[in-house]
Order: structure tokens, then sequence, then C-alpha cells
């Protein structure tokens, strides 16, 4: 026969819950993901609104050429964002 294969035990969902080093790792992940998805979205509306984009594909649908050209710009209030 071949080589025995050593199975670990697994660890169960429950024990994984009640570690207090995954509960801190969960909970920051999730304060830190959440953060980001509200600060795109934050950063999305501020440029729309203001009309200053980052690049020209961006401001395509509020002109052409060089009338696109003038919302390629910085604002120091998006760049707070």
């Amino acid at each position: 026969m071949g080589p025995t294969i050593k199975v670990e035990k697994m660890v169960d969902l429950a024990q994984l819950i009640e570690n207090e080093v995954f509960m801190a790792f969960a909970s920051y992940a999730t304060i830190v993901l959440s953060k980001m998805m509200f600060m795109s979205t934050a950063t999305a509306f501020y440029r729309i609104t203001r009309k200053v984009f980052a690049n020209p594909e961006d401001c395509a649908s509020f002109g052409k050429g060089e009338n696109a050209k003038k919302y390629l710009r910085v604002d120091d209030r998006v760049e707070r964002i």
C-alpha cells in the first residue's frame, strides 16, 4: 500500500468564532472594506456633481475634444475625499 496520509482535524466554525484574534481580524476587515466602498462612492459623487475628472474617458459624456478638457482639473474638495 502507499504512504498513509495524516488527516488533521479541521477547526470547527464555532471554535473559530470563539477565537479572539479571528474576531478582531474579522471586525477590522469589515470596517476597512466598508470604508473603502463608502469612500469610492463618495469620491464618484463629488467628481460627478463638481464635474472634476481625472482622465479623459471619464469626462467624455460631458463634452468632446477641447470642451472635455475643461473638466480635466484638480479640485481641492474632491482631493480631500
